[in-house]
């Protein structure tokens, strides 16, 4: 009886551990699948595992497929557990549970470890690949959050602890992330040893994630195809399948090599200490620069990652360090070895990213400091220098004390044609009231208003075929009044001012630079508290922050309103004094409506041009607006690709849920709503992927409301419903109503502080 109960245990120990005898494969692929919301809700865990056994995996005797199931509150397929961790081997007939592991938690290290150490005695191989499956939230948040625990996750440390008591001493050939923002440098430095490829995506992962059937497949049918190949199959079929369809938005995977990742963290360590150090004496310089910068992952109301590209990085910082930013780059560019993106971000994606902190501060200050004091060098110690510096800047700046003026106003939207501003002011100085712009036409004519609208026109109009006010700016046009200085009107502008009854005083020539000097000249406070002109100051660094030239804003002006085929062309100003600029990350134009006793910000509106030499701002405005069902929504705009194709979003309830409508914007004008995504949830972690808008979806514009002792609270707009030939985004006139406007003024620390507001009627 006592043999008898013995050998029941030796079996039943048997059954719990893999065979001894294994035959070793050509290619094993490990799965540590953490299902979390994404299969719970939305099944994708099941569908991916519905991909894999499509290829035939379970029938092939050279390649095999052992995946960890857990995480989720629900399976929706193949009866797999919820309540338990468990192994299971890809088969023909679906997934063959090997083991159960019990009640376990995904996001712990001896989790993975014990997955790691079973699979590899379960199905030994030539070659192996390990995928991680679940949400990502870069290297502050780590990844794989269990539902079953309270989201915990697996940390960096805990990634690093897992694989390697989990695979002790094998290498993996690639460790591919199935993940949102896992590509960082911190991230693919701790897999060296582990493996010799990393697959990671910079940006967000779209829902559908990898594509298993299109990269797994080719292995099945041939197992001696190279490494390389499947690493850069992963990436070439991950890009096509996120190329069409709903997911036709913002994605990017990379190949890095990890034998080159000592020297990328070396050079990232040298940049990072020298960053370091200049944030002591320079921290406006440094956030300026990290202001020009893109984040992966973005969203309005500091929702972001964090995670900045690092060849975009080292160029935007190449004037502050030379060198550290071009041996980083060079660096970085040898360990990526494949990189491909949609076309949307390729300007900004070229393969891995790096962790600088600004905007995730305000919220994730206490989760960043506690991640970056655990880990150690230069590049650890730059992240906790940054959140450190930005979250106690505890300067307030006298943003109230400023209001908007009108630089220059011109509408012809009415048939008004009224020109109005202190340009038009300072014009009026130098030819008098009888050349003012409402009668110019009228009362001037001859080659001072040539090639100008004939009832007036806009101040801008010609500029870049020097016809109009502009032409004779530069030295090469035929003169004016009988001159022969090649200056066109800047040739004899009165030194007094003239009459209506009398005729522009012929005086001698004035220079065209002269000219437009005097005009710029005029624009600045000449006060105490003022930069002056040519002044040395702190805002004068070479790409950081520069003094702005006439041209500047004549350029960017040209080319902001001769883009829009609206005809409202505004420009507002304000000058702020030396200690407000020196404390400026960042400028914007916002407008307003009143309801009832509140402020409703309906959203940033226009350009904004700094002149970091005289604190002006000066901010563009054509009249258009983005509507949607014939209701203004907010919609920020997040970067601008190399072909002027513009991304943004706008915050909505979306059926009841709070999410973000994607957008594009091309070059040519065409505006389209791509989907809707839910951006972050409350443990930090991207929501993968967007959905469609479908007929009959309620959504409801998010705005901010402000009462009058400055208390903030989310404020919905009229609902829309989607009709059934979906909704078009367009950019169209305000509508007609009275409006606020004013500057609102980023600091250092990323609080934005608001100046008084001035009336806008359309």
């Amino acid at each position: 009886m006592l043999l008898a109960v013995s050998v029941l245990m030796l079996s039943l120990a048997v059954t719990d551990l893999p065979s001894a005898r294994a035959a070793v494969n050509e290619v094993t692929i490990l799965a540590y699948i953490c299902g979390a919301d994404l299969e719970s809700d939305e099944g994708e865990a099941s569908g991916d595992l519905r991909e894999m056994l499509s290829t035939g995996i379970g029938g092939s005797g050279a390649v095999t497929a052992i995946v960890a199931t857990g995480g989720c509150t629900r399976w929706q397929q193949f009866n797999i557990s919820s309540r338990t961790v468990q192994y299971h081997r890809l088969g023909t007939g679906g997934p063959e549970l090997l083991k159960d592991a019990g009640r376990r938690n995904m996001g712990d290290a001896g989790t993975l470890s014990d997955f790691l150490s079973f699979a590899l005695s379960a199905a030994p191989a030539k070659r192996y690949i390990l995928v991680f499956w679940d949400h990502g939230g870069g290297p502050v948040f780590g990844l794989c959050n269990d539902q079953n625990f309270q989201d915990d996750s697996l940390s960096l440390a805990e990634l690093r602890t897992g694989l390697k008591n989990g695979l002790n001493g094998t290498k993996m050939d690639i460790i591919a992330f199935d993940c949102c923002l896992m590509n960082c440098v911190d991230l693919c430095y701790d897999l060296c040893g582990f493996t010799d490829h990393a697959v990671v995506s910079q940006e967000l992962v779209s829902g559908t994630g990898l594509n298993y059937d299109e990269w797994i497949k080719p292995i099945v049918e041939n197992p001696s195809v190279s490494t390389q190949s499947i690493a850069m199959n992963m990436v070439d079929t991950y890009i096509a399948e996120n190329s069409r369809g709903r997911d036709a938005s913002t994605a990017t995977m990379t190949v890095v090599s990890m034998d080159k990742m000592p020297s990328v963290m070396d050079a990232a360590n040298a940049f990072s200490a020298s960053l370091a150090r200049e944030i002591q004496n320079n921290l406006s310089g440094v956030v300026r620069l990290r202001n020009q910068l893109t984040s992966f992952g973005e969203f309005m109301d500091y929702d972001a990652s964090d995670l900045v590209d690092v060849e975009d990085m080292c160029t935007a910082f190449s004037a502050l360090l030379p060198q550290e930013s071009e041996n980083l780059k060079q660096a970085a560019r040898q360990a990526v070895s494949y990189n491909v993106t949609t076309s949307d971000i390729a300007s900004y994606a070229h393969g891995l990213s790096f962790f600088l902190p600004q905007a995730t501060v305000r919220n994730d200050r206490q989760d960043i400091l506690e991640h970056y004091s655990s880990e150690s060098g230069s590049y650890a110690g730059l992240a906790v220098v940054m959140t450190n510096q930005a979250a106690s800047s505890g300067y307030t700046m006298s943003a109230s004390s400023y209001t908007p003026s009108n630089f220059y106003y011109y509408d012809d939207y009415y048939d008004d044609y009224s020109c109005s501003g202190s340009l038009c002011d300072i014009w009026d100085g130098y030819y008098g009231d009888y050349c003012s712009f409402d009668d110019a036409w009228n009362s001037c004519g001859g080659d001072i208003w040539a090639g100008l609208n004939t009832d007036c026109g806009s101040i801008w109009d010609g500029y870049s075929s020097s016809s109009g006010i502009w032409s004779g700016y530069q030295p090469g046009s035929s003169g004016s009044s009988g001159s022969t200085s090649a200056s066109g009107i800047w040739s004899g502008l009165p030194a007094d001012t003239g009459s209506e009854s009398s005729s522009p005083v012929t005086l001698s020539p004035v220079t065209a630079s002269s000219a437009m000097n005097n005009i710029w000249s005029g624009l600045a406070n000449t006060g105490s508290d003022f930069y002056q002109p040519g002044e040395t100051n702190q805002n004068l660094q070479t790409g950081i922050s520069e003094a702005v030239t006439p041209e500047t804003v004549i350029d960017t002006a040209n080319s902001y309103f001769s883009s829009s085929s609206l005809s409202s062309q505004m420009i507002y100003s304000i000058q702020l004094n030396k200690t407000d600029l020196d404390h400026l990350s960042a400028a914007g134009g916002v407008l307003s409506i009143r309801q009832d006793d509140e402020t409703i910000r309906l959203g940033n509106i226009g350009e904004i041009t700094v002149d970091w030499s005289t604190g002006l701002v000066f901010s563009m405005f054509d009249g258009s607006w983005p509507m949607l069902g014939n209701q203004m929504v907010r919609a920020e705009f997040l970067y601008k690709d190399d072909a002027g194709n513009v991304r943004f979003v706008i915050p909505a309830k979306v059926n009841g849920l709070k999410m973000y409508l994607l957008g594009n914007r091309t070059v040519d004008g065409k505006t389209e709503l791509l989907g809707a995504t839910q951006g972050y949830d409350e443990n930090g972690f991207a929501i993968r992927g967007s959905i469609p808008l479908e007929a009959g979806m309620t959504i409801y514009p998010l705005f901010t409301a402000v009462s009058p002792d400055g208390t903030e609270r989310e404020y919905e707009g009229e609902a829309i419903t989607v009709p059934a030939e979906g909704l078009q985004l367009v950019l169209s006139r305000i509508p007609a109503g009275n409006y606020q406007y004013c500057f609102g003024l980023t600091d250092l620390s990323g609080q934005v502080h608001y100046t008084d507001s001035v009336n806008l009627t359309f």
